[in-house]
């Protein structure tokens, strides 16, 4: 094949040179700068340099003319190529490449070009092909870029309809050793160049942004499988665009902290404003990454190198690798993000975002409003519920439910393994906590303890049983205890939205039952709670205690409290909901995969959660005992984790019958001996495979550690 590369002395084209040579290929590299990168490659007898610019028309038609298949990279690139010569941008990436399009068209030349995720302009988050873009003012020549590789894309598209064939490939920040000079450029570069330069690592407006670097040798292999399969006519590739990337993000403060380590780098970093490092116009996209899954459904892709191994390559090549990591070990030692037990994701959309503004612009963002009434509807429709009432946090919810069933003064029996927020409600609800224990391999409320306190105490009104981590406990034999003695039955679920049983999405034996909308949990609403009963005078009720205890008449008005959901609060609802049984299917292959792993570990090491027959939990929260931890210590064990890169948190902790309030007044013992081990691990609604990969070997290393 003879292949022509536009951009061939740049950094991604240059990549590719070196592979079409060894496959016998002939090659011409067009460039307007210098072929210092090909420098290596000298004296190849298939290898073709021309110095030219893609806007010279007629050298184009002839370069194009001579090849069977087009690469397509000439460009300028660079946030400060955009701010500083915004014309010459729009030219050669749009007038360049309209003359490489017309060229290939005219002589039937199949073509791949380099687009970018600069292409989907100020749109945010996980960013799938067919994801609307939004732009910039058109005043701020920032974006000159984007618009310029959209202008690109929409070309190739109107070309096809008149016979050219195109692959577009949307980069992600590939980076490698001859991205740029040291200082210059990109930020890997520009870090490169201060850690050369023994200079603070410059972090733009806090360093907060967040994005997938790609090591150059994955985004070429993906590159050159894309290029095969579209001269073999493949029309799965055929007049389409793929992200290629990895995903595994991190923040540019991050990054620098990665890098400073790999280099034993001692000044630093430095906090910058983005407009005085870039120049007037800057604006930052603050969270892109890549959706992989076209590439991967048609070429089976993955990038292989990791960050941490492809920068400690790229430190290497400049001599500037701390030689502790020249062993090849960065990937293992280098300090990486710490993952979080807990990471709350949301949806950004323009959906969303319109929603909030329109609510906004109405003036209609609380009391009842439009969106909260819909995320309320919706809500019903998705749990097949007979009633519903939002409310402005569990916890609300929980103490207006008690307050709505008017019992009088009592006990109400709730086990000591669970939130604060749970004994709050019934203390001001005015009962007394009675605290009962768990059941030693569930971690739910004891039944068989609760029959214990409701042979021994006369005055309950209330039993509150708690869903622990998505499990349900045992709700049909505390229901029957409930009822021997005329007490009414809470069902805490603040952990449970997305949890079946039976292949119901709320419990049948509950007087009323209450879900967490929270930012920490399954789904999320940033803040909410949910109430269920199939008694709608209960929610009247409940509904009034929230909106200040209000009564139509107002002169039948009591004390109550402001417990409303807002519509902004709705809005966000609403756009999780759409995603929710997608997010939640992720959230159960994530859990199961890390069960098995603790599960594969010896009981020396490791207990998870019993799941009850017929339960399908949300997977709220991935909890084990960790056997060892008596001995070693659970804060050693805690540590130990978190060396490795992963938080452990103790959750519930402490139990509420250890608070100096009630100590030394219950006999807790199955709550007392799983809280000397039970720690919970990292579980997202979305992690990648790396950050699986590295709670898994913490999971085994600090198994092994404590319990060889």
């Amino acid at each position: 094949m003879k292949a022509l590369v536009t951009g061939g002395g740049g950094f991604i084209g240059s990549s590719l040179v070196g592979p079409l040579l060894e496959n016998g290929d002939a090659v011409t590299c067009l460039d307007i700068s210098s072929f210092d990168r090909l420098t290596p490659l000298a004296g190849k007898p298939k290898l073709r340099l021309v110095q030219g610019d893609v806007l010279d028309g007629r050298l184009i038609d002839e370069l194009v003319g001579e090849s069977d298949f087009v690469f397509h990279f000439a460009a300028v690139v660079g946030v400060d190529e955009y701010l500083r010569q915004p014309a010459n941008v729009l030219d050669v990436n749009i007038l360049g490449t309209r003359n490489v399009f017309h060229a290939c068209l005219k002589h039937g030349r199949p073509i791949l070009f380099a687009s970018s995720s600069e292409a989907y302009g100020k749109s945010e988050g996980d960013l799938d092909e067919a994801a609307d873009r939004r732009y910039g003012n058109t005043a701020n020549t920032r974006w000159c870029y984007a618009v310029s590789k959209a202008a690109g894309e929409t070309y190739a598209v109107a070309l096809a309809r008149q016979g050219l064939k195109f692959v577009a490939v949307r980069y992600f920040n590939v980076y490698g050793p001859l991205l740029d000079a040291p200082g210059s450029g990109r930020v890997v570069s520009k870090f490169v160049g201060c850690i050369r330069d023994k200079k603070p690592l410059p972090l733009v407006d806090g360093g907060e942004a967040v994005r997938c670097l790609c090591y150059i040798d994955d985004a070429a292999a993906a590159t050159l499988g894309l290029s095969r399969r579209l001269a073999a006519g493949d029309e799965a590739v055929t007049n389409r665009a793929f992200n290629v990337g990895r995903r595994e993000p991190v923040s540019m403060r991050d990054l620098a902290r990665m890098m400073i380590d790999l280099s034993g780098h001692r000044e630093g970093v430095a906090e910058r404003p983005g407009r005085d490092f870039f120049g007037a116009g800057f604006e930052e996209i603050p969270y892109r990454m890549p959706d992989l899954e076209a590439i991967k459904n048609v070429l089976g892709f993955e990038a292989k190198v990791d960050l941490a191994t492809g920068l400690a390559k790229v430190l290497g090549h400049w001599g500037l690798l701390d030689p502790a990591y020249e062993s090849g070990n960065a990937a293992t030692s280098v300090r990486r993000a710490i993952i979080p037990f807990v990471r709350p994701y949301f949806e950004p959309t323009p959906e969303l975002a319109g929603a909030i503004q329109q609510s906004l612009r109405s003036g209609r963002v609380t009391n009842a409003g439009p969106l909260a009434k819909r995320f309320e509807t919706a809500l019903a429709e998705y749990l097949e519920a007979p009633h519903v009432a939002l409310v402005s946090s569990a916890s609300n919810g929980l103490l207006l439910a008690l307050r709505a069933l008017d019992l009088g003064a009592g006990a109400a029996v709730l086990p000591a393994f669970t939130y604060i927020s749970t004994l709050s409600a019934v203390v001001h609800a005015g009962l007394k906590p009675i605290f009962c224990d768990i059941d030693p391999r569930r971690w739910t409320m004891s039944p068989a303890h609760l029959d214990e306190i409701l042979s021994r105490e006369p005055d309950v009104k209330a039993v509150l049983p708690v869903n622990v981590y998505g499990v349900p406990p045992d709700l049909e034999r505390i229901a029957a205890a409930a009822e021997r003695v005329n007490a009414v039955l809470v069902y805490d679920n603040a952990h449970g939205f997305g949890t079946e049983t039976n292949s119901r999405r709320i419990a049948a034996e509950p007087t009323v039952e209450i879900f967490g909308l929270h930012a920490t949990k399954v789904f999320p609403s940033v803040e909410g709670g949910l109430m269920v009963s199939r008694d709608d005078r209960l929610l009247d009720e409940a509904r009034r205690l929230s909106n200040h205890g209000l009564a139509s008449d107002p002169l039948d008005s009591t004390p109550g409290f402001n417990a409303k959901m807002s519509d902004l609060h709705a809005a966000v609802g609403l756009n999780t909901l759409k995603t929710f049984p997608q997010a939640l299917e992720r959230r159960r292959a994530y859990a199961e995969r890390l069960r098995r792993v603790l599960s594969e570990e010896t009981t020396a090491r490791y207990e998870v959660q019993e799941i009850p027959e017929g339960v399908r939990p949300n997977h709220q929260n991935l909890a084990a005992l960790c056997r060892f931890s008596p001995k070693a210590g659970i804060e050693e064990t805690i540590a130990a984790f978190l060396a490795h890169g992963v938080e452990a948190r103790r959750y519930f902790w402490p139990p509420l019958h250890q608070l100096r309030l009630y100590r030394n007044r219950d006999s807790l013992p199955q709550t007392d001996e799983a809280c000397k081990q039970l720690l919970c691990l990292p579980l997202h609604n979305r992690m990648e495979e790396e950050t699986l990969r590295r709670v898994e070997e913490a999971i085994r290393r600090v198994g092994r550690r404590f319990a060889p």
